[in-house]
């Protein structure tokens, strides 16, 4: 301990600085503070990378290690000096900003503040939501795999397939949903991902189109567009005969109509 306040005291902010031992004491339990909520952080970071559930479960270390760099960075009770100038410039390498721009750059990557609300102190509703319909989906899968097998049913045909395709649909509809609205993060990604994984590849189950109609009834009208215009065409010249003939049978009436009279 002596040999830390000697460090501190060595630095021109400090020699300085009145009550510098009081100003060294506050910076000594910053400064564990942020070792053990970095230490915190990292074990948790550590343990919730696969599954990946970084945001949902290391929230609060994450919250307390940046409560403490404020408080490193800000003025301290004198108003005159902070401890920055001792913990994070007072040596090259610069530990403690390396560390802390890691976890930053680690938050920031893996967008947890869009699964988060009131300043990342707590999960988003529809987050709480998507995690709950995960599970669920997750017990369909477990409880249908119990379920006697048989060699004709494979695919869609499945009892996976069968029993599970109304949770995937709305845990697929609610990905896009919250995709729309940028409320993604690391931990849904990934959530997602390795469901579609399960759905098409491991169970190879498919979700049939809900528009399947319209596309049928577009496909069929095109389909249909050379009948339809050569038909068109056939009528319209069959028209334009009728007019040009019309007119020669009033010639030859009138030609009739004249020999008669010559003959008279």
């Amino acid at each position: 301990m002596w040999a830390e306040e000697l460090s501190l005291s060595l630095l021109p902010s400090y020699s300085l600085a009145p009550g510098l031992s009081k100003d060294s004491d506050i910076c000594l339990r910053l400064l564990a503070e942020f070792a053990n909520h970095s230490a915190s952080l990292s074990s948790c970071l550590v343990y919730n990378a696969r599954p990946v559930r970084l945001c949902q479960h290391c929230y609060t270390e994450y919250v307390q290690l940046q409560t403490t760099m404020q408080s490193i960075e800000a003025p301290l009770q004198n108003g005159t000096v902070s401890c920055a100038a001792s913990l994070l410039q007072s040596d090259r390498v610069q530990v403690i900003v390396i560390l802390n721009d890691f976890f930053e750059q680690t938050w920031e990557e893996s967008k947890c503040s869009q699964c988060l609300q009131n300043q990342s102190q707590s999960l988003l509703n529809t987050t709480s939501e998507f995690m709950e319909m995960f599970l669920s989906l997750g017990t369909c899968f477990n409880l249908s795999r119990k379920e006697p097998t048989v060699v004709s049913q494979q695919g869609n045909f499945s009892s996976i397939c069968r029993n599970c395709s109304k949770n995937y649909r709305e845990l697929n509809d609610l990905y896009s949903k919250l995709e729309k609205e940028k409320a993604l993060c690391i931990d849904l990604e990934d959530a997602m991902n390795s469901t579609r994984i399960l759905w098409s590849k491991t169970f190879n189950c498919t979700v049939p189109c809900t528009d399947t109609v319209p596309v049928i009834a577009v496909s069929a009208f095109i389909l249909f567009l050379p009948i339809i215009f050569y038909l068109s065409s056939y009528l319209h010249s069959e028209q334009k005969k009728r007019k040009l003939i019309f007119p020669n049978r009033i010639k030859s009436n009138a030609s009739a109509v004249n020999i008669q009279d010559k003959c008279n």
